[in-house]
């Protein structure tokens, strides 16, 4: 089914948003093109909210897949409501980001910038003492910049509507009708707007998600504050001589362990369900002052005790803290079609073709829904395919059985969660598919043109956790010898 949109909406002005928009105006193909972000700045999911007190209004809620509700709307517009918690808590929504004060990028400026818009130069001081003058690696705050200065270089600013939240999508008489609002001092003011078409691109680093564990919200609830998913993880400094648990094999929990270690009782903790990521391996967990676990099996709320695979256990009195690093959810409550597809799938979005265009109806596409590497070269790939797709420019998508039916296939392979959505190991694959149906910018536009899927990405991408493999192991070699050197002395 062809679409040809004149009037389009973008959801989100982090970075998928931010390319997602330079590519809908380089087409040169739209009336309107409004981008409506919820928070005050442009930045997405790198904008840090410390000021946010972290929290997790209901683990049951979470667990149970219920969290980040739909909330109800005005009956009619424009409208003006007081201000209150379950429209306007960040806590409630889950519009607090999960940047801790010293973050940085993990993925190497050569395939994480986009083909236009370079990453600058600059270093942290952390980064420069970790890495050195070459680290590939740019602080969380230099990103945020460079993701504003996509939207300020090119005049799309103006295009912006910041602290307005999409409240409510929903196609009416062929029309996508917006109900968005707005913050105010004290009140909130409500609107509606309509388009032909939308492209979401609000991340899925939102709902934390955790593992289904036994007494997993007893605990909660008899040990308030002792569960912390790495969300709502800030500094180390905050778990000063305190007892931790990081639960998870990815990168999350290799940064939190390691922001945790100068600061934290010794040792810390780090509970695996099988093995690590890959790329790193078990190197992140190799240190002196960190004792391997194997995955919690069971939580008991009355005593406090953790309960391991391994049988073994650590009694409550010493754990002041368990740390969940696994992960995030989908949660699109603004859709709520597409929400009710998302509560009976697991961890994934469903109905959506290559991670892309909504299967049922081509004027509902995503930029940013992914994962698995060449973040966020990938979202460039997306983004323009998408604004060709939306011009009535692009190559014509397989049939609604061709697309249901790569659904199924993955499904059936990859289950959900990061296999599911994760573009690995077959990224040239899936960058020449996304190019495939955007093609060549139409003659006289100024469209972004795509270019071929290079194997000097595939080079850096395979290098890229060399820098911080070796500061993995220096940091064991030094707490090794600092340990070494303790007991010499008791000698």
């Amino acid at each position: 089914m062809a679409i040809k949109a004149r009037r389009v909406a973008v959801i989100g002005a982090g970075p998928a948003g931010a390319v997602a928009t330079d590519a809908l105006v380089k087409e040169q193909a739209f009336d309107t093109i409004r981008v409506f972000e919820r928070r005050a700045v442009a930045g997405g999911t790198w904008v840090y909210t410390p000021h946010l007190p972290p929290r997790i209004p209901s683990l049951r809620a979470v667990v149970e897949g219920t969290a980040d509700p739909p909330i109800p709307v005005p009956s009619h517009f424009p409208a003006e409501t007081p201000k209150s918690e379950a429209v306007n808590s960040h806590q409630v929504r889950f519009s607090d980001t999960a940047q801790h004060e010293n973050l940085h990028s993990n993925i190497v400026p050569s395939i994480m910038s986009y083909t236009q818009e370079p990453f600058p130069t600059t270093l942290s001081p952390q980064i420069l003492a970790k890495y050195g003058p070459d680290a590939p690696f740019r602080h969380r705050e230099v990103i945020r910049e460079w993701v504003e200065g996509i939207f300020v270089r090119g005049g799309q600013d103006k295009l912006l509507s910041l602290s307005t939240t999409v409240e409510r999508a929903e196609k009416k008489d062929g029309e996508w009708v917006l109900t968005l609002r707005k913050e105010h001092p004290g009140k909130d003011y409500w609107w509606q707007e309509k388009f032909d078409a939308l492209v979401v691109a609000t991340g899925h680093y939102n709902v934390p998600w955790l593992p289904e564990i036994p007494g997993l919200v007893e605990y909660d609830t008899a040990f308030p504050g002792r569960i912390i998913h790495s969300k709502h993880f800030r500094s180390g400094e905050k778990f000063k001589g305190k007892r931790v648990i990081v639960v998870g094999g990815s990168i999350s929990s290799h940064e939190v362990l390691h922001e945790l270690l100068p600061f934290a009782s010794h040792p810390v903790y780090a509970s695996i369900r099988s093995e690590p990521i890959a790329a790193f391996g078990w190197t992140p967990f190799l240190h002196p002052h960190i004792a391997i676990k194997k995955q919690i099996t069971r939580l008991d709320a009355a005593t406090g005790d953790v309960h391991f695979a391994d049988s073994s256990v650590l009694p409550g009195g010493s754990v002041d803290h368990i740390v969940f690093g696994t992960g995030y959810t989908f949660s699109l409550p603004y859709l709520p079609h597409v929400q009710a597809r998302i509560q009976k799938a697991y961890r994934r979005l469903p109905g959506v073709y290559q991670h892309t265009f909504d299967i049922l109806d081509p004027s509902l596409t995503y930029v940013g829904m992914l994962g698995g590497g060449f973040t966020f070269r990938v979202y460039e790939w997306q983004a323009v395919a998408v604004a060709r797709h939306l011009a009535g420019r692009a190559r014509a998508l397989p049939s609604i059985a061709a697309q249901q039916a790569w659904e199924a296939k993955r499904v059936a392979e990859k289950k959900g969660g990061k296999d599911y959505y994760s573009i690995a190991p077959d990224y040239q694959a899936f960058f020449e598919t996304l190019a495939g149906i955007a093609g060549e910018p139409a003659t006289g536009t100024t469209g972004r043109v795509l270019p071929r899927f290079d194997d000097e990405w595939l080079t850096a991408w395979a290098g890229m956790v060399k820098p911080k493999v070796e500061w993995f192991e220096r940091e064991r070699r030094r707490a090794e010898e600092e340990e070494a050197g303790r007991v010499r002395a008791k000698l």
